[in-house]
């Protein structure tokens, strides 16, 4: 029963982000943004870089010219997490 509590949690955070554009695919939350340029790619990359060292919780990234996709999992746990939930609430504050 606790596995699927923590199943429920999780989704309700989920729909919490859907708003700022985050989706769940796969066990990941996800998110594509866009810039005007590569070097603004660039620029928020090294930002999610410094958050992800200070959080010691690292995402996928895939950056494609002005566009930069965000994956985020918790290997440990084997899908999202608290850990990744904290992530995406501050990579929303950039």
């Amino acid at each position: 029963m606790r596995l699927q509590e923590n199943i429920q949690r999780i989704r309700e955070m989920i729909n919490m982000n859907e708003s700022k554009g985050w989706g769940d695919s796969k066990q990941k939350l996800e998110r594509t943004f866009k810039f005007k340029d590569f070097n603004e790619s660039i620029e928020f990359v090294n930002k999610i870089a410094k958050i992800a060292e200070s959080q010691n919780h690292h995402p996928d990234i895939k950056i494609n010219y002005n566009k930069v996709k965000l994956s985020i999992t918790d290997h440990e746990k084997g899908g999202v997490s608290e850990k990744c939930y904290k992530f995406v609430k501050s990579v929303d504050k950039l």
